[in-house]
């Protein structure tokens, strides 16, 4: 059961002419999110997740492909009118930051195109100067899941592995800030759980201005249930 590299689709938000590029083996990631949906043992693999349904491709990769596996997908999917290289996958893409930056290099070496990575942003947690090596890399532009606005609900809320991970979080978004990549930062709202308090999303955009973020880059996503159903075979999502 191997999912797909690169892959792509379309939504009313999100136009066709985006490249995705999945790296992530066994869905990992350093956060175990409340509101996440993603499979998380070994029994959920192959079970619908709102990820995959709406990607509808299989994105479960036993182990993280090389960097060859990884530009000869992209090879393979890129096409001429594609605006966007956005490296996301199901899990979190910069625990592979080396592998990352090194496709992005080659991708902006081979091809014409804005390249995006989308990230918890505890990347500091694992590596030295995370910001300063994806800047070299050639990247565009970074997307960095916030959903709290202190360290106490960040903690509740996303259950991270590390210590100090929201100051390492605040930390590496002002990093980015300092860059030259195009910096954007997302809340999950309309999760209820009676441990989280639920913001308003004036609370969150306050919050993201005061840290430099301008207005339009703040994304507000909107929470969306996990899918229940049956078990759901690769071949059944496209190859």
């Amino acid at each position: 059961m191997k999912g797909k590299i690169a892959y792509r689709f379309e939504t009313p938000v999100y136009p066709s002419n985006i490249l995705y590029v999945n790296l992530v083996d066994n869905y990992r990631c350093v956060n175990n999110c409340l509101f996440c949906s993603r499979p998380k043992k070994e029994r959920d693999i192959g079970k619908p997740n709102i990820y995959e349904r709406k990607a509808g491709s299989f994105l479960f990769l036993p182990k993280t492909p090389s960097i060859e596996e990884i530009i000869d997908s992209i090879d393979a999917e890129i096409r001429k009118n594609d605006a966007e290289l956005a490296i996301i996958g199901l899990g979190e893409p910069l625990i592979y930051l080396p592998k990352v930056t090194e496709v992005i290099r080659q991708v902006k070496s081979k091809y014409d195109i804005k390249t995006r990575v989308d990230t918890n942003g505890l990347v500091k947690c694992i590596y030295e100067n995370p910001v300063r090596k994806l800047e070299k890399a050639g990247l565009d532009e970074i997307r960095i899941s916030l959903n709290a606005v202190n360290g106490q609900e960040y903690n509740q809320l996303c259950r991270p592995k590390f210590k100090n991970a929201f100051q390492n979080l605040i930390s590496f978004v002002k990093e980015c800030l300092d860059s030259n990549i195009d910096t954007y930062v997302s809340f999950v709202i309309g999760f209820a759980d009676g441990k989280i308090k639920n913001r308003n999303p004036k609370e969150y955009i306050n919050f993201a201005t005061s840290l430099g973020i301008k207005p339009k880059n703040i994304i507000l996503r909107e929470h969306v249930k996990p899918i229940e159903s049956k078990l759901i075979q690769p071949n059944n999502f496209r190859q």
